[in-house]
């Protein structure tokens, strides 16, 4: 998804809302920081043969910043967002399996160190342990990606801007890690389910950060167009909107009731008549660019995402509940092989259309502004 928004054969048109101005090559582009980032990649390989030492499994986690350093926020921020993808993947099937209480100990797994926990006897435990526990083990991973991207923008001199969203980023990630834990300590389902609909705000801020780190959100500038009130204006709404829907969802999967996908696959009509509304704005004011001669090709191809995105959630929504009911034999059941594609798959694709329309909105608000429209 990040990496069909930030391509752009273009300069960046004024300054960088990246990168420092200073220091700089003769072309304006910000030099590293080689010092700073050689130290961060002298600490952790350190940190990686000393822990390696006393445990060869934590060579799994340790050494997967320091190739990280060697890319750019905008490289970083992409590696991020693909292990953010298998993790939203990886908990949705622990959902899907009912399998969140499978390790019934946190941090610790069964009073082990988590990162040192046996690989072997995480296998012979079974299908359900094997899902919880690749999940926080990717979760861990996820964490130490987003405190490398943090690095990232102190080597490269990040603005303010960037640097503050990817703190964000990270503390959003921790929050999330944390509530994770304690619904397990406190067998408690209404913390699973706070902790899945948290998800989805973590993976669109992540993709948010991972489109401020791109070259075309660093070009563009803001124009006015004649189509801004739909565009930046029906955005929040339908995030919001969209959200609540991503709730209803949760809700579901988390106490299985039919009256919580009566109501989910109700709503959902509603929700994607607006999304469809926000996509369209989106493509018009694309459109009014390219008359202009304005590039707001990065509207245009949000508008395509969404379109794709929304049509094959509902798609797989029909599907799920196939699964559930058709396939399974309902949600005490045990659960099918189908329901877990179907289902799993939803929240995935969920995961997506929900990243792409607040990317868009962020978009529209970054390169839109209201113009009054003649009489």
């Amino acid at each position: 998804m990040v990496s069909s928004l930030s391509t752009g054969a273009a300069e960046p048109i004024g300054r960088s809302l990246d990168v420092a101005p200073t220091p700089a090559t003769p072309g304006g582009v910000a030099v590293p920081n080689a010092r700073l980032r050689a130290a961060f990649i002298a600490l952790f390989v350190l940190i990686a043969v000393v822990s390696g030492m006393r445990n060869e499994q934590y060579l799994l986690f340790t050494p997967l910043p320091i190739p990280l350093l060697f890319l750019s926020p905008r490289g970083a921020s992409r590696v991020l967002v693909f292990f953010a993808l298998v993790l939203v993947v990886i908990g949705g099937a622990v959902t899907t399996y009912r399998e969140g209480m499978a390790v019934p100990d946190w941090p610790a797994t069964f009073q082990e160190n988590m990162w040192t926990y046996s690989l072997r006897e995480m296998l012979e435990q079974g299908k359900g342990v094997t899902l919880e526990h690749v999940h926080r083990l990717w979760a861990s991973a996820l964490g130490l990606v987003a405190f490398t991207v943090m690095l990232t923008t102190y080597v490269h001199r990040s603005r303010r801007a960037l640097k503050a969203m990817a703190w964000a980023t990270g503390g959003a990630i921790a929050l999330q890690a944390v509530i994770g834990g304690t619904r397990v300590l406190e067998v408690s389902q209404n913390l699973a389910f706070l902790h899945g609909v948290i998800a989805q705000a973590v993976f669109a801020t992540i993709a948010v950060l991972a489109v401020m780190s791109s070259r075309t959100w660093q070009r563009m500038e803001r124009t006015r167009s004649a189509h801004a009130g739909g565009a930046y204006g029906l955005g929040p709404w339908v995030v919001g909107i969209l959200y609540f829907q991503i709730a209803l969802g949760a809700w579901l999967r988390h106490h299985g009731q039919t009256a919580a996908l009566l109501v989910h696959g109700t709503f959902a009509l509603a929700v994607v008549v607006l999304i469809l509304v926000f996509a369209r704005q989106l493509g018009v004011a694309a459109s009014e660019g390219r008359e202009r001669g304005i590039d707001r090709s990065p509207l245009r191809r949000l508008e395509r995402l969404i379109l794709g995105a929304v049509s094959a959630q509902f798609l797989l929504g029909i599907l799920a509940t196939y699964g559930i009911y058709g396939i399974s034999g309902g949600m005490e059941k045990e659960v099918s092989v189908g329901e877990a594609i179907f289902a799993t798959g939803h929240v995935l694709v969920g995961a997506v259309l929900f990243c792409a329309t607040v990317v868009g909105a962020v978009y529209a608000r970054r390169t839109l502004t209201r113009e009054e429209v003649a009489a």
